[in-house]
């Protein structure tokens, strides 16, 4: 039998030299197939990311009946944060205190308003329809106060339809004008929070345990609607 020869130092080094290229080949597919992983884990995190953004921003964002609406969040007094309903009209300003609601394409700047509740959920039933003149009379037969409730509706009301150039004022010597010279409007106790117009531009607001914020923003928007459906009116004819 043969003898086995040793190889040489020549060989041992080529040996040594192509098992270390061997070894250099293997980190540097693995550092690659690490560095892949690390990179489809970040794109995969970024897409994720951006989609809960696109996601989150169409879930705070709605329309109905043609008003836009979204979902502002205010927890500075928090928890539970508060949660309001924003819309806008758009408006040009007259002076400091007074600004009226304009087409869009004359608008100087948008006029927010805030809703405690969601319109969507709103469930308040409204027989009649919305309208408008120069004079409103709102009166109420109890003062519902409501914890604080019934100040902010009166506040909230009055802020729409200042911008709607409409006077808004109290008078319980009126009452419902048959000739429309003025819209009358009578806050009063009920079995249910509904809506109900009586007569042309004369309407009862009915309150049941003080669903004050249900039963005024629910007229309000219902004149949003309407307004809205003018503005688009107005710019469609141009």
């Amino acid at each position: 039998m043969a003898k086995r020869k040793k190889p040489t130092e020549k060989e041992r080094t080529k040996d040594k030299n192509i098992e270390s290229e061997k070894n250099r080949k293997s980190q540097t597919k693995e550092q690659k197939k690490i560095l892949k992983g690390v990179f489809i884990t970040i794109c995969f995190i970024v897409i994720a990311f951006i989609l809960f953004l696109i996601i989150s921003d169409s879930l705070s964002k709605f329309k109905y009946q043609g008003v836009e609406f979204e979902v502002v969040k205010f927890c500075d007094a928090g928890p539970p944060c508060l949660i309001t309903y924003k819309t806008s009209l758009p408006v040009k300003v007259i002076d400091n205190n007074t600004a009226v609601i304009v087409e869009k394409s004359k608008k100087d700047t948008d006029y927010l308003f805030y809703f405690r509740n969601d319109p969507r959920k709103l469930k308040v039933l409204f027989n009649g329809s919305v309208r408008f003149a120069e004079n409103m009379v709102l009166n109420s037969e109890e003062g519902f106060f409501c914890d604080g409730y019934g100040a902010i509706a009166g506040a909230n009301f009055n802020q729409l339809f200042k911008v709607l150039r409409t006077n808004v004022v109290t008078d319980k010597n009126a009452m419902c004008d048959q000739e429309q010279r003025y819209v009358f409007i009578e806050v009063k106790p009920g079995d249910e929070t509904r809506i109900e117009e009586y007569s042309r531009s004369c309407y009862n607001i009915y309150i049941k345990d003080c669903e004050i914020l249900k039963g005024t923003e629910k007229f309000m928007i219902e004149a949003l609607i309407k307004v809205n459906e003018d503005l688009r009116e107005a710019d469609s004819q141009k």
